[in-house]
């Protein structure tokens, strides 16, 4: 019974020892801590290798060492509010620097030499456009960077800004316009990080370039430029970039140049109406309507400004003053040609009118009507017209001499309707001596 004892003892111990020596096995194999669903790659230890008690809030270096970053752009669109002087630039911005932090060997990682990683996840340097007609810095959509073995970074965000610029409309819609973006650090001075051009690069990149319908690049430049301000000691390098864009206005010159050009001949052409026609007003009236309708076209165009005002609204509004001068001009002359005078013109005018002067102004018409005339009638020739109304007749003293008083009033009408057709024609030559001088000013 013994023997039986000792033998269950024995099996009993041996198996304890398997069970234990199995257990003990168990816990050498198996690592302590959360374990994946699935086989981690290299790419997964490469990420928990670099981003463990990574601290994306400070520049991945020494505080002795520069961080330079280089910056570069590539301009896809642009687009001018004239009303809020702001150009908006559809750009992709292109920024590099190295990080200390983010360094491997590929050897150890199964040969990988880049890694992408999001924006937030690591360091990235505070850019942000100085004259900015928004409170936001780089507007990008959760790209993300590149980083590569040796600790360089590459950013390439897709970036609208919105830039404040000093719009010259002076020579609308022929303009040219020029403005500027100036991208910097917020925080960090010239010491703690340097800016400079990518690739040193003196031409911003249009290769992707969308054309829009009324700006065109006609110029581009980017460089670097130090500033030191009044409040601290150390440099702030920025990065700026000028664009000189020229107005695509050939749709203009129908709208614009071609309205001048008949308005101008309207008024011109009121001056060779007859000086008693009443068309002259009516014309007048019909010009200053079409000048006031382009003066309320620009206003929707263009914001009423203090300074530049441009050349082409300047000569719309002289026109409207031309306008109404000539209208003023017509009225005189109508007057002056259907009222009925009692008095004759004045001599000294009349001579001048009827002689080489009158000529040359084209008053051949109005002349014959408004030389008088000495007639002698004889007593055939009144029994041959059967003249009786000897009231109205006047017998000189060489019994010859016949003179109607209606026709002397007849004569004293024609002398002032020559009177207002010279009026006419003075000032058609005025007016287009003015038209002249002011189509020089506003053209230069």
């Amino acid at each position: 019974m013994s023997r039986w004892r000792h033998l269950l003892c024995f099996l009993v111990m041996c198996a304890g020892d398997r069970i234990y020596s199995g257990v003990l096995a168990g816990f050498q194999t198996t690592k302590l801590g959360p374990q994946p669903l699935w086989n981690s790659t290299f790419t997964d230890q490469l990420r928990r290798d670099l981003l463990l008690n990574y601290d994306k809030f400070a520049r991945p270096t020494q505080h002795y060492n520069v961080t330079k970053v280089k910056l570069g752009l590539t301009i896809r669109h642009i687009e001018i509010n004239e009303f809020k002087a702001v150009l908006t630039v559809h750009s992709w911005l292109k920024m590099s620097w190295d990080d200390d932090k983010l360094k491997w060997d590929p050897s150890k990682y199964g040969g990988i030499h880049s890694l992408n990683l999001a924006d937030h996840e690591l360091w990235q340097p505070d850019i942000f456009l100085y004259n900015s007609a928004t409170s936001t810095a780089i507007n990008h959509y959760n790209t993300h960077c590149i980083v590569f073995s040796n600790g360089n970074v590459l950013w390439v965000p897709p970036a609208q800004f919105s830039v404040l610029c000093n719009l010259n409309l002076k020579y609308w819609p022929f303009d040219s316009q020029e403005c500027s973006m100036k991208f910097g650090s917020w925080t960090y001075s010239g010491d703690q990080i340097d800016l400079d051009v990518y690739n040193n690069d003196t031409d911003v990149k249009l290769d992707l370039i969308i054309q829009n319908s009324e700006w065109k690049i006609k110029k581009t430049s980017i460089y670097r430029n130090i500033t030191y301000y009044e409040c601290c000691p150390e440099a702030y390098p920025d990065i700026t970039v000028n664009i000189l864009v020229d107005r695509i206005s050939p749709s203009y010159k129908a709208i614009i140049v071609t309205p001048v050009i008949v308005i101008v001949f309207l008024i011109l052409l009121t001056f060779w109406l007859p000086p008693s026609a009443g068309e002259k007003i009516i014309l007048n009236g019909c010009t200053a309507i079409i000048v006031c309708l382009f003066m309320l076209y620009f206003t929707q165009k263009m914001p009423a400004m203090g300074n530049h005002t441009p050349l082409i609204v300047l000569f719309y509004s002289s026109c409207l003053y031309i306008v109404t001068f000539s209208s003023i001009g017509s009225v005189v002359v109508i007057t002056i040609s259907r009222s009925r005078h009692a008095h004759s013109l004045p001599w000294v005018i009349k001579q001048c009118l009827v002689g080489k002067f009158g000529k040359y102004l084209g008053l051949n018409t109005y002349i014959p009507q408004s030389t008088m005339t000495v007639h002698r009638v004889t007593a055939e020739e009144m029994r041959d017209h059967q003249v009786t109304d000897f009231d109205d007749m006047h017998v000189g003293d060489d019994h010859g001499i016949v003179r109607s008083h209606h026709s002397e009033k007849t004569t004293y009408q024609d002398d002032w309707v020559l009177l207002a057709a010279a009026i006419d024609k003075i000032s058609f030559i005025a007016y287009s001596l003015l038209f002249v001088i002011l189509a020089i000013v506003y053209s230069v």
